[in-house]
């Protein structure tokens, strides 16, 4: 017992202030998968600090503008070490780890003008608006990018709903339960939306989600550590309910 105690005591202090250290992530405000102002800040963040703790791993997370958010986790030294949630893309700054969940993306268009099937040949005929730095379905990207479509940009999916149900665009991209949890949620969006804004479901996508760390050694050890607790919280949680 004592030769085990002198081993303890001799640790560099280095090693503790790493172990005692909490991993700071940044996040946003896009309920009902995260948020400040939520019950335990989101669903996805319930996740996350599940796992963390299975790892005995402490956690902090800041809420912040989307594009912030990213900034402030991506450089060396960064504050952040990350941020939450992610779509599946491809960022050499970033390690992904496995799925969090699934986002469904679609539009949210005026239920006056219900814009009926939607494609490829029919979209560029649209106003559309999409939110500043977020990822959209992937045929959305592809024409944005050829230049085939030159979208509004807002910097919330809140800012969007409005504008769609004031006529000022014809549809914007966004996900569905997203739709669903402002329409009933904020106070805003009820008044000025409620019946008179839907879903179109016509054209959709689904998103995993995923927590995103800078692309570092020990982040990627990291990020194969958080894994395997992310199974087994998530076998466990299927087991009990």
């Amino acid at each position: 017992m004592k030769k085990w105690l002198f081993w303890v005591l001799v640790l560099p202090t280095s090693v503790w202030a790493v172990v005692a250290e909490p991993l700071r992530l940044a996040s946003l405000d896009w309920p009902p998968y995260t948020g400040h102002q939520l019950e335990q800040q989101g669903e996805t963040a319930v996740l996350l600090r599940q796992v963390f703790a299975a790892m005995q791993q402490e956690v902090q997370t800041e809420f912040l503008p989307w594009s912030r958010a990213i900034r402030a986790s991506e450089k060396n030294g960064a504050l952040y070490a990350g941020y939450f949630p992610e779509y599946q893309t491809h960022n050499p700054k970033f390690i992904l780890s496995d799925s969090l969940g699934v986002s469904e993306l679609g539009f949210v268009e005026a239920t006056a003008k219900p814009l009926g099937q939607l494609s490829m040949a029919v979209l560029a005929k649209f106003q559309l608006g999409v939110v500043q730095d977020y990822v959209n379905l992937t045929v959305v990207d592809q024409m944005i990018g050829r230049g085939q479509l030159t979208p509004q940009l807002a910097f919330s999916d809140r800012q969007n709903i409005l504008k769609v149900a004031l006529g000022r665009l014809d549809l914007a991209v966004i996900d569905r339960r997203v739709l669903a949890y402002l329409l009933e949620h904020d106070a805003e969006v009820k008044r000025l939306a409620t019946d008179k804004v839907q879903f179109n479901a016509s054209l959709t996508e689904l998103k995993t989600l995923h927590l995103a760390l800078r692309h570092e050694p020990a982040h990627q050890l990291l990020i194969e550590k958080f894994n395997h607790y992310l199974h087994k919280v998530k076998s466990d949680s299927a087991v009990t309910n």
